[in-house]
């Protein structure tokens, strides 16, 4: 039989590694963000929420830019706009990371002889 003080201790241990698991994925954020920040404002890999289905990634990321192509997953969308607003815009549209699309590694834009 369990006592609270058990049950209080388990759900600690749980608190702690969810709170230890969000932090480690900020940090993957905050240091992939400086790494690969866009060369030219202009053309952006948009990283939008991967729970997010595909028409709705490709509607945000049309409301932000133009969507020229896709990464390797269907929440990475290669953007061109303005270049003094569209990372902003991405941003406001719901893209949680904005990444140069030819430094972005597996969020590249998949090769054109691969998607025919």
């Amino acid at each position: 039989m369990s006592t609270p003080h058990d049950r209080d201790g388990k759900t600690m241990g749980v608190l702690k590694g969810l709170a230890l698991g969000l932090l480690m994925i900020v940090s993957l954020f905050a240091a992939a963000g400086v790494n690969a920040a866009p060369r030219d404002p202009a053309r952006v890999a948009a990283i939008f929420p991967p729970w997010w289905s595909p028409a709705q990634a490709f509607a945000a990321a049309g409301s932000a830019g133009d969507v020229t192509g896709a990464g390797r997953s269907p929440f990475i969308l290669i953007l061109r706009g303005d270049p003094s607003t569209l990372a902003q815009r991405a941003r406001a549209a719901g893209a949680l990371l904005i990444l140069d699309p030819d430094r972005a590694g597996v969020c590249a834009p998949v090769p054109q002889e691969t998607l025919s």
